[in-house]
């Protein structure tokens, strides 16, 4: 999170002890290495705050504030940065721009097969996840689990992470021309997220969300809802017909785009990772 020192981290670059530290089940996230390699999927992974940090809203230092502290030297591979821009590259932009530089990794190993990739993240790495894949049409199948405000949820619902939450707590995730939609987006608005989840198509999606009402999992459902057609215009099954379903119902599951729901905590559980290898078994086993 926005630590920046604990048990398994300094100075946001990530500590050899902390490896493994996921695999405990007693964590709300987990990270099942074992059965992820045992059903034949090689993993990647890295810290996002070693390319962007990640600090609280309410930070005293004023060197460690979200602005400048979040823009690192990666930064610069855009460019300096010029206050009177509204749309300067941001932290969500960095990390979604990460996830694809992995992937170009995976290209070049032998043994892997890039083609067939996953990528996936929950909250503000959700949000990444899902935007690297609407960025990048490499990453074959994408699983954003529970990315509150700003991923899937729709944003005119105004409710739980809304926008105006957003540019009050999270100004190094968004650029400044999003701030004109934090109040009243119901009327601001001239488009809304499942618009995000429609750019991934004809690839596949499938959206894991959880109970807690900041999250708004109803707004996510309702999203993939209207981003349905998306799919069905390339003539693939889009969401499976239905109203919203009660929590580990799978029945919103389709073979492209599907959404799922849990209780249980903040984090990926073992849950999230059995629906995305299931998920992406269909996609990816049955040919792309």
């Amino acid at each position: 999170g926005g630590s920046r020192n604990n048990a398994y981290a300094q100075d946001n670059r990530v500590l050899p002890k902390s490896r493994g530290f996921r695999l405990d089940q007693n964590n709300d996230s987990v990270f099942p290495l074992q059965m992820l390699l045992a059903r034949g999927y090689a993993v990647m992974t890295a810290c996002y705050c070693e390319v962007s940090p990640d600090p609280n809203s309410g930070e005293s230092d004023p060197a460690r504030r979200q602005n400048p502290f979040a823009y690192t030297g990666v930064f610069e591979l855009w460019g300096a940065r010029d206050p009177a821009r509204t749309d300067n590259i941001t932290s969500l932009g960095a990390w979604a721009w990460a996830l694809s530089r992995g992937l170009d990794l995976a290209e070049r190993l032998p043994g892997v097969d890039a083609r067939k990739s996953v990528v996936t993240g929950y909250s503000r790495l959700a949000k990444a996840a899902l935007i690297a894949a609407v960025r990048d049409e490499r990453f074959a199948v994408c699983v954003p689990v529970q990315t509150g405000g700003g991923g899937c949820p729709l944003a005119k619902r105004d409710f739980g992470e809304n926008t105006s939450t957003e540019n009050y707590y999270f100004t190094h995730w968004y650029c400044t021309a999003y701030a004109k939609y934090a109040a009243e987006p119901w009327k601001s608005l001239t488009f809304d997220q499942h618009l995000l989840l429609a750019a991934v198509a004809p690839r596949a999606l499938l959206v894991c969300g959880y109970g807690s009402k900041w999250f708004d999992t109803e707004g996510e459902y309702l999203a993939a809802k209207a981003a349905s057609p998306a799919w069905t215009l390339h003539g693939m099954k889009g969401l499976p017909e239905g109203t919203w379903p009660d929590e580990y119902d799978t029945s919103a599951i389709g073979p492209r785009l599907g959404y799922v729901r849990r209780s249980e905590g903040h984090g990926i559980s073992g849950y999230d990772w059995t629906w995305l290898l299931d998920f992406a078994d269909g996609v990816l086993k049955g040919g792309l």
